[in-house]
């Protein structure tokens, strides 16, 4: 790579970035729009509307492996191309509702196909790019999750109420068609050797050919998944992304309601607080990717899920006029760093022979976690009136998932010894 020229690994990010942003945005974000105008055109309940998210997450979280498996047979690029055309296909689907059993169908069809230009397909684009500075560049991308409740959000909002819901639907997939097609095709590259590039820029002419060679050059080094299911510490892991799922979802969908029984805040103010809490997401993010490229893991994820129990706790105790500010800034900017330490715990485990498998099976915790941290933070509301004694079981619930992550970097039967800024 010539001085002075951009990394091309730096235009994967920027597309994985823009990305999130698409899948995120209209996929995730932009359902709670849709809860009103469904109900008044067909008179569902609130809950039937609300448990199609419900199927929505569980069911990418169950192909999350499926999807990693076909990375490695097919490639990303390849993977993603197929999903971006059902993508765009079956958001105009859902336009076309007419009972609840079908909507519910529509949108299993549609967290199936988001799922291969999600997550899983980002990191391991951005792994097979990147590998001293994978965290940062991880962060990076994973940004694009935030800006889309930021941007696109409130642009599918403004089309829900001009033109209807059923029309939101049609232009988003015309949207997923026009961007993310286009930038799969003519942008990604699975791996840097396809440019003559190794990861993080590295040029094969002015690498030593003697010396150690970056993490993923040539043929993806690591552990095969059958090997890494049979140590203990992949299931220390996948437990401990559970919980911290478990709790920041449990937070994260209540927190309107929450905020308002809990410090008599108005719903105006319970709102942009979770405007602010998706937006300091994307910060943390940025800086959670970024510090585990200068510390050692284990001291990332002690501060990511650390700050969120400390959050909890001064949202059940402080009683001053900023306490609804003060836990938004401690928990928005914790809670964004989960997503991003996912890929990066286990590319630092077990390498990237089975990454998109292994982390496929991590995705199955995290969204597991999630749905039934919301459900049982409602059905807690429901029998008790409130919120507050659920807050000590997610602080809880955040210093078992620290003590899980500690006890898989000791564990000593990863399948291979965790690098060194791991290890501590």
């Amino acid at each position: 790579m010539g001085r002075g020229k951009i990394f091309y690994g730096w235009v994967i990010v920027a597309a994985c970035f823009l990305l999130c942003m698409l899948f995120s945005g209209s996929g995730f974000y932009s359902f709670s729009i849709f809860i009103k105008p469904v109900e008044d055109d067909f008179g569902w309940s609130r809950g039937a509307i609300s448990l199609t998210m419900s199927i929505y997450l569980i069911v990418s979280g169950l192909m999350a492996p499926v999807i990693g498996r076909l990375i490695g047979r097919f490639g990303p690029k390849n993977v993603m191309m197929t999903c971006a055309a059902g993508a765009g296909a079956c958001f105009m689907l859902v336009s076309l509702t007419f009972s609840l059993w079908y909507f519910y169908l529509a949108y299993a069809f549609l967290a199936v196909m988001v799922s291969g230009i999600g997550v899983i397909s980002v990191s391991n684009l951005v792994a097979n790019w990147f590998s001293r500075l994978r965290g940062t560049a991880t962060g990076i991308a994973m940004v694009g999750i935030s800006a889309g409740g930021l941007v696109l959000a409130p642009v599918v909002g403004v089309i829900t109420l001009t033109f209807g819901w059923k029309t939101s639907f049609v232009v988003i997939g015309t949207m997923v068609w026009l961007i993310a097609l286009p930038m799969v095709y003519f942008v990604i590259k699975d791996r840097p050797g396809e440019m003559g590039l190794l990861p993080d820029g590295t040029a094969p002419e002015q690498g030593n050919p003697s010396g150690p060679q970056p993490a993923g050059a040539g043929v993806p080094t690591g552990v095969p998944a059958a090997q890494a299911f049979r140590s203990s510490a992949f299931w220390y892991i996948f437990a401990s992304f559970f919980l911290a799922s478990f709790a920041q979802m449990g937070l994260l969908q209540h927190q309107v309601p929450m905020l308002m029984d809990i410090q008599g805040v108005a719903q105006p103010t319970a709102a942009a607080a979770l405007g602010l809490t998706a937006g300091l997401g994307g910060l943390g993010k940025l800086c959670f990717g970024r510090l585990s490229d200068a510390w050692p893991f284990t001291h990332v994820v002690l501060l990511c899920f650390g700050l969120q129990a400390v959050a909890v706790m001064l949202l059940r105790h402080m009683d001053i006029p900023s306490a609804t500010w003060i836990y938004t800034m401690v928990f928005g900017f914790s809670m964004g760093g989960i997503v991003v330490l996912m890929p990066l715990a286990v590319g630092r485990f077990w390498g990237l022979m089975s990454f998109g498998v292994l982390l496929g099976v991590i995705w199955i915790a995290y969204s597991l976690g999630g749905a039934t941290g919301t459900y049982v933070n409602g059905l807690a509301y429901d029998y008790l009136g409130n919120y507050r004694f659920t807050l000590y079981f997610f602080a809880a619930a955040y210093l078992a998932a620290i003590a899980s992550f500690f006890l898989a970097g000791r564990s000593g039967d990863s399948g291979r010894r965790p690098d060194k800024k791991q290890e501590g």
